[in-house]
């Protein structure tokens, strides 16, 4: 019996043409929410979906609620106008739209998928029609600090593997703080990035006075560092690294007393290999859940770029300053700025176990600024 052949029916123009614009506009929604995020990480706040974002990056009852969302928007980028407590008919007027704050939310929260809000809000806002999704009194939503966690790692092709992380728990400090940081630079003409291993002699006060700046700022601000050495290692050994530095790392700010649970967890990482990324987020993710710790909320994990985020350029000097000062190169003035960094966060290599290449029995070492 002879195959038949039947002739495969051919797309249609209009159909090609739909599904041409549902990839452009998912292609442009994915770019916006990495602009989002990337804002978010960096503390880059330059118009309204900045703004609303940094809100909602903050504060958990901001995501649940429009009413407290808008209330916090005004007093914290409209204080000329917005006095805290009464408002005039006047003032009113002048100030942002309540319904433009919303819709720019919605568009975060629906579209980009991020500062998502509970489930009991989520349901709310997507069974009540439009019209009354602003009349519903909401059950006030229990408030959760945040751990806020900035990772960069360095080390992959070297002796020594190492993780360091920045961890800012208080979030009306890092709020003040980086609008402070902003001018402290603009002031003194820095429009450059950075990164260890741009420094250079001539800029190397410049990093100094950076670091010193930002720790001073930043006063509850932790640093937590994880080492092995590197040999022979499992392909996946970043990510137990990273894991195990998180989770101790959380141990410890709470037992210590420092941040106690519960809160929301939000970790940025240095953005390196998409795919690569995407696996160590799903694996860390994961494994933190597995992990069942009481009052921990796991939010955001996220790949971000570190070029205009303060956070992870602090992170970077941090654990390349560790990184250099494992590896003992000839001495220059990346030794003086490693050697510098280090002192403010009171920290001496030689108490990393340079021997040890079990990441359960390395040690994490949790580090702070104590101003003299």
């Amino acid at each position: 019996m002879e195959e038949q052949n039947f002739p495969q029916e051919q797309p249609k123009d209009d159909e090609i043409k739909a599904l041409e614009k549902a990839l452009k506009k998912a292609k442009k929604i994915e770019e916006e929410r990495k602009e989002v995020l990337n804002n978010a990480a960096s503390g880059y706040i330059h118009d309204d979906r900045s703004r609303v974002a940094f809100i909602l990056n903050h504060s958990v009852e901001a995501r649940n609620s429009d009413k407290e969302l808008v209330w916090l928007y005004w007093e914290t980028f409209e204080k000329v106008r917005f006095g805290g407590e009464s408002i005039t008919r006047e003032s009113y007027k002048m100030l942002t739209s309540p319904n433009s704050i919303s819709r720019i939310r919605a568009k975060i929260q629906n579209e980009y998928k991020l500062f998502q809000a509970n489930d009991k809000v989520k349901r709310f806002r997507g069974v009540l029609e439009v019209e009354k999704k602003l009349q519903v009194i909401e059950d006030k939503p229990i408030y959760l600090p945040f751990y806020n966690v900035f990772i960069d790692e360095t080390g992959k092709t070297q002796q020594y593997l190492s993780v360091g992380s920045l961890w800012l728990n208080d979030a009306r400090e890092k709020a003040g703080a980086s609008v402070r940081l902003e001018e402290w630079k603009k002031i003194r003409n820095i429009d450059f990035e950075f990164h260890f291993k741009d420094v250079t002699p001539h800029r190397l006060d410049q990093y100094k006075a950076f670091f010193l700046e930002f720790v001073t700022l930043h006063a509850s601000a932790g640093f937590k560092v994880i080492v092995i050495k590197n040999k022979g290692l499992h392909k996946t050994a970043i990510t137990d690294l990273t894991f195990h530095l998180l989770n101790n790392g959380i141990q410890h700010e709470n037992q210590s007393g420092r941040a106690p649970l519960p809160r929301l967890l939000q970790v940025y990482m240095d953005a390196d290999d998409e795919s690569n990324d995407s696996m160590k987020i799903v694996n860390i993710k994961e494994r933190l859940t597995s992990q069942r710790i009481e009052g921990l909320e796991i939010g955001l994990l996220e790949a971000v770029s570190s070029n205009a985020s303060p956070y992870l350029q602090v992170v970077d000097l941090f654990i390349a300053s560790v990184n250099r000062k494992l590896h003992e190169e000839k001495r220059n003035h990346k030794d003086e700025l490693a050697d510098y960094i280090l002192r403010l966060l009171n920290f001496d290599v030689s108490s990393v176990d340079r021997q040890n290449s079990d990441v359960d029995n390395a040690i994490v070492f949790n580090l702070g600024f104590k101003q003299e």
